[in-house]
């Protein structure tokens, strides 16, 4: 059964009757995510899916299984203009109630340390595809676009001066070594 997903909920509650979730919010409602995305107007309304089930595993453990995935757009570190970026997170997620119980957990589960406290499915959404955000969102290799230099005519000017320069063949450093390198006589 899939419910509409709270605000908060007791996550040992949850697992004891098996609940899940599964739809679409808004990135607006995201607003750690909503910073880091580069048009603000059009990307606001990006939809992010998710689906969380909460449950115990064979081995008895509390777990919250599901999936959470969207596209973003960030701003490519390479050309500075806009990239889109799928992120699709698969979650496995083991609650604890402690720290220390961190080091029994299975390999294959990623710890959620939530102790007693209620747990707000919109900050596990919002914290798992922080969390994927690639360090240096890009382009691929050879899809990069130069920026737009119409906007800023100090630049057009600067890069038109780099380009003349360039034209010209420059001086080697080098050339003066040449002088001082003994001939070969064969």
């Amino acid at each position: 059964m899939s419910a509409a997903l709270p605000d908060h909920l007791d996550p040992w509650r949850a697992v004891k009757t098996g609940l899940s979730f599964s739809g679409q919010v808004l990135l607006r409602h995201l607003p750690r995510l909503a910073a880091v995305v580069v048009d603000r107007d059009a990307g606001l309304d990006a939809p992010v899916n998710y689906r969380l089930r909460f449950e115990r595993d064979q081995n008895g453990r509390a777990v919250v299984l599901g999936q959470v995935w969207s596209q973003l757009r960030l701003p490519c570190q390479r050309c500075l203009g806009e990239v889109v970026i799928e992120i699709d997170v698969p979650l496995r997620l083991g609650l604890l109630h402690t720290e220390q119980a961190v080091e029994s957990l299975a390999d294959d589960l990623d710890p959620l340390v939530v102790g007693d406290e209620p747990l707000h499915p919109l900050d596990l959404i919002e914290d798992e595809l922080l969390l994927a955000i690639p360090v240096v969102p890009r382009h691929d290799s050879g899809l990069c676009q130069p920026p737009d230099l119409s906007v800023v005519p100090a630049a057009r000017e600067s890069v038109a001066k780099v380009e003349q320069d360039e034209a010209v063949d420059p001086p080697h450093p080098f050339a003066v070594l040449a002088a001082l390198k003994p001939e070969r006589h064969e």
